[in-house]
């Protein structure tokens, strides 16, 4: 059974104001005694990120939902403790609900190399995402199975938006951080790529223009990982639920072991283009059909990824709990449809008690 990794992305904020407040590193103190892996002595690790009001969670190789949700559950319960005890409240959510002058960049060599090549960007880049990755051995394959996501990245981005508040207000937008993210080099979709060599030149060129500073800053939403035998799939915002990342861990392996069978090859400005109305409107957009590249609504979208990825999700043990996560999205929406629910019907007491509803615990 083919393995993958999940890393999602937190953000710490005041209960009262929800705006960013700067406990990343006391919670990996906290949660891990110094060590990094949470609970110590397991095999995930918590970590900073680059504000100071984050912290990354990354599972190690797992096999199967179970054993990711054996160590994603507890990690949220404990830094939703954790947050509750400083007067806070640990959020999974694309962008947060408001923004203040707490929250700064890590200190670190690499951060403070990013915040420099940023410059400004780096002051308001407050943006959580998941990020998963999926283990192919054969580096062509990698190649092969990253150019066949490319053209279902606008409905993984449709399903997974969750951010349409900053700054205090409703942006209009289902994934404001898509539209954050857009101010960085090379975000989108990656080009269509004839092999790992013309993947490693392109990368290259990028770093000698001086576009990027290093093969980790490559920032399209789904790239070959530099550090391990994965592709790693990037377009998420980050989750309110351990049941929403668990569902992307789902679609994104089924997706990059599943064939692709008489696919057209969208142009990299068009998937950009449907990527932009995935960000706009949701799970109510218009966006170009992965196969025909005629439009097709985003729900409509939704089925058939589960049609097309339906024999690979069967052979995981995962259709079952795909295909009910999916039924409850389109029925209830996606993160940014329930996080514009709960503050329409109180505010942000209402956000508040949708991002601190407790985790259950592990089957």
């Amino acid at each position: 059974m083919t393995r993958f990794g999940i890393e999602e992305e937190f953000v710490l904020l005041d209960e009262e104001t929800l705006v960013p407040v700067p406990l990343g590193s006391d919670a990996i103190d906290a949660l891990t005694g110094g060590t990094g892996t949470f609970p110590p002595g397991s095999t995930g690790t918590l970590k900073t990120e680059f504000l100071t009001s984050q912290v990354e969670f990354a599972t190690s190789a797992v096999h199967t939902l179970a054993e990711a949700e054996q160590q994603l559950r507890p990690c949220r319960s404990a830094l939703s403790e954790f947050a509750r005890r400083r007067g806070a409240v640990a959020v999974g959510m694309g962008t947060p609900y408001g923004i203040g002058p707490a929250s700064s960049v890590t200190h670190s060599d690499r951060y403070g190399e990013i915040a420099r090549w940023l410059g400004f960007i780096s002051d308001t880049h407050h943006v959580n995402g998941v990020h998963v990755h999926v283990e192919i051995p054969d580096v062509d394959e990698r190649i092969r199975a990253l150019n066949a996501a490319r053209a279902w990245l606008p409905v993984l981005l449709a399903l997974s938006a969750n951010s349409p508040f900053a700054d205090g207000r409703d942006t209009g937008h289902a994934s404001w951080r898509s539209i954050m993210m857009r101010r960085l080099p090379l975000f989108g979709s990656p080009p269509h790529f004839l092999d790992a060599d013309h993947y490693h030149a392109t990368v290259d060129r990028l770093i000698d223009a001086h576009v990027i500073p290093d093969v980790a800053s490559v920032a399209w939403v789904a790239r070959i990982s530099a550090r391990y035998p994965t592709v790693e799939l990037r377009v998420f915002d980050a989750q309110l639920s351990t049941d929403d990342t668990l569902l992307l861990a789902a679609v994104c392996r089924a997706l990059l072991v599943t064939p692709a069978r008489d696919q057209r090859v969208h142009d990299s400005d068009v998937i950009q283009t449907s990527l932009w109305s995935a960000a706009r409107w949701g799970m109510d957009a218009t966006l170009v059909h992965p196969v025909s590249g005629d439009p097709i609504a985003a729900r409509s979208a939704t089925r058939l990824l589960l049609q097309t990825i339906a024999p690979a999700l069967e052979e995981n043990g995962d259709l079952t709990f795909v295909q009910e996560q999916f039924a409850r999205i389109l029925r209830e929406g996606n993160g940014a449809q329930r996080q514009r629910a709960a503050h329409h019907h109180a505010g942000i007491a209402g956000l508040r008690a949708l991002v601190s509803a407790p985790q259950p615990a592990p089957a």
